[in-house]
């Protein structure tokens, strides 16, 4: 997805830079893994966890991932170079081994934000919402055999996006617009909400778009509240806001408040998860109201909160539906499908390619997928090895053992 890619090569900068270490014991933030142990899970017995199936050479990061098919998987990532810039690829496993690949010349050579996508059998976009100097969106599409440029492009600043095949893919671009591919052009639909931010659904004539509304009027009045979450929904013919709660600061007001949903994630028809905040402004007050998570969740029929999910995985945002087993949520946590919260373990780098044996270690995922067909889980992301003279971040594939 496009935001899960944004802005790769500063994450990579800041990782080999040796910023925000994870204690190895697992009492991080909760966007590592702990080392894998017996009983990790808080369970008693092994639970799930990580292996490597691929740590690629050198300090580098991998910040998306497009599976087409079982052996026909790739992801993008960013090498440090001596001077601390970052040096772009794309990683492709072909069903034998995965091989570092440059990136198309036509994709320009000033790549900011890459996503990759599978819009369809054989075909994956490499979208650039940043390139160049001038902020366009530029795409290139595989075919199976070669990259070309896709054009017309996209008339705005791309988003997010959603594929069902290659002449059904959605986009959801700037100024409360959504673009519709349909192989050969685009259309341009008016959405009614303007601060949207992400974009999901489980067919296409079921989609989900959040964001916010603006809730003040031209003159600065209106409610304290600056923004309120907005939700809206494409039903095959229309784009209609569909109600949901409002969130407000008892007196006194703190500066700036305002709520908003970021992410949405389509696990089913009747089961949509939205997340985001309630805040403000802060430093402004010394008495200042704590920060709220927004859950919310549409049922079918209404978005209501969602129960808080226990322990570690209150608050943590789903990134992969495990069927009928649990969800895969954010930050290598699990939460089955009876509500136990598990942490997904792992193993230590292997103490080489200037890895020490006393370095602490975290794993960032930034993408999971399921292999089509199977219930294999695959991962892309890097392992943060901080230590003394030598930080560095191995950008690694790895895989779920059950």
């Amino acid at each position: 997805m496009m935001r899960r890619a944004a802005a790769l090569l500063a994450v990579l900068a800041l990782a080999v830079a040796g910023c925000g270490g994870q204690d190895e014991s697992g009492s991080d933030d909760g966007a590592g893994s702990s080392e894998r142990s017996p009983g990790a899970n808080g369970s008693g017995e092994p639970g799930l966890s990580w292996s490597y199936d691929r740590i690629l050479d050198g300090s580098a990061a991998l910040g998306d991932m497009a599976v087409v098919s079982e052996d026909d998987i790739w992801a993008y990532g960013s090498r440090r170079r001596a001077d601390g810039t970052g040096d772009p690829f794309l990683l492709r496993y072909d069903g034998k081994d995965w091989r570092e690949q440059p990136l198309p010349e036509a994709i320009g050579t000033e790549v900011q934000a890459a996503a990759l996508t599978a819009v369809g059998p054989g075909e994956v976009w490499l979208t650039d919402a940043t390139a160049g100097s001038t902020g366009e969106t530029r795409i290139v599409r595989w075919d199976g055999t070669r990259w070309s440029p896709l054009e017309p492009a996209p008339s705005e600043r791309v988003e997010d996006i959603k594929a069902f095949g290659p002449d059904d893919v959605w986009v959801l671009t700037g100024e409360g617009r959504v673009q519709h591919w349909d192989g050969t052009r685009w259309s341009v639909m008016r959405v009614p909400a303007d601060g949207l931010a992400s974009l999901d659904g489980t067919a296409t004539d079921d989609l989900w778009a959040v964001g916010y509304r603006d809730t003040r009027t031209t003159d600065g009045s209106g409610e304290s509240e600056y923004t309120q979450p907005v939700a809206v929904h494409w039903d095959g013919r229309t784009w209609s806001r569909a109600e949901t709660p409002e969130y407000h600061f008892p007196e006194p007001v703190p500066p700036e408040p305002g709520a908003w949903l970021d992410t949405v994630v389509a696990l089913a028809e009747d089961d949509i998860r939205a997340y985001g905040a309630h805040s403000f402004n802060h430093g402004e007050v010394e008495d200042e109201p704590d920060d709220e998570a927004i859950r919310l969740r549409w049922d079918g029929e209404r978005w209501a909160e969602q129960p808080q999910a226990p322990g570690r995985c209150a608050e943590r945002i789903p990134v992969l539906s495990d069927d009928a087993n649990g969800l895969f949520l954010h930050g290598n946590w699990y939460l089955t499908a009876d509500g136990t919260c598990q942490k997904i373990t792992r193993s230590r780098l292997p103490n080489k390619d200037g890895v020490r044996s006393t370095s602490q270690q975290s794993l960032w995922l930034k993408e999971l997928a399921r292999l089509p067909g199977t219930d294999e889980v695959i991962g892309v992301g890097h392992v943060q090895v901080n230590q003394s003279g030598n930080p560095m971040s191995k950008a690694v594939v790895v895989s779920l053992n059950r």
